[in-house]
């Protein structure tokens, strides 16, 4: 699925958008709450519904599953991000949920995974949710974020995205990747 990413200019700054990041900017979060809502169109920067809190930044926090889980567990709905290593690459998914160390997988219809081949610009972006409801989100103690057919490994810079399984549609995320970093937010509904 190609999102819609026409995104009207705005000439007042949103105080709503405040943004603690490393890897993205503000342009990129109306895209993300209108992929959140199933919009065909992104919301301006004045209308964005949602709160974008930076729970955990691997870089500060340490790419650990431990550390992940420490920051991440029991906080509801979290949007994720990471920088591919060697590239500007930024992939990432939206868990409208929550993240915990059952070792079960959580069923959902909302969830998505995206990803921007050139991370700077938000033209280029792949947006594809879930296939099977059923294993959307996988929460496990020895990983960061994982969804469907894409792992986040326990050393939390070693990732892999399984093709030939097609728990999420096939949007030209790399079969086995290193990350240099990668942040968790968590989505608040204003």
């Amino acid at each position: 699925m190609k999102p819609k990413i026409n995104v009207p200019p705005s000439r007042k700054p949103n105080l709503k958008v405040k943004l603690d990041s490393n890897l993205i900017e503000s342009k990129h979060i109306p895209l993300f709450a209108s992929w959140i809502d199933k919009k065909d169109t992104s919301y301006s920067v004045n209308g964005i519904p949602y709160e974008f809190k930076l729970l955990y930044r691997s870089s500060r926090d340490g790419f650990s599953a431990t550390s992940f889980h420490k920051n991440c567990d029991n906080k509801g709905a979290t949007i994720w991000m990471a920088k591919i290593q060697g590239s500007t690459q930024l992939i990432g998914g939206y868990n409208p949920l929550d993240w915990n160390r059952s070792g079960n997988y959580k069923n959902t219809l909302d969830s998505f995974l995206f990803n921007f081949p050139d991370g700077k610009d938000i033209s280029t972006a792949k947006l594809g949710y879930v296939n099977y409801a059923n294993c959307a989100i996988c929460c496990s103690s020895n990983q960061g974020p994982s969804m469907g057919n894409l792992d986040c490994k326990s050393s939390n810079s070693n990732w892999e995205f399984h093709t030939d399984w097609s728990g999420y549609p096939n949007i030209n995320i790399p079969e086995t990747f290193t990350v240099d970093c990668y942040e968790v937010f968590q989505v608040i509904r204003c």
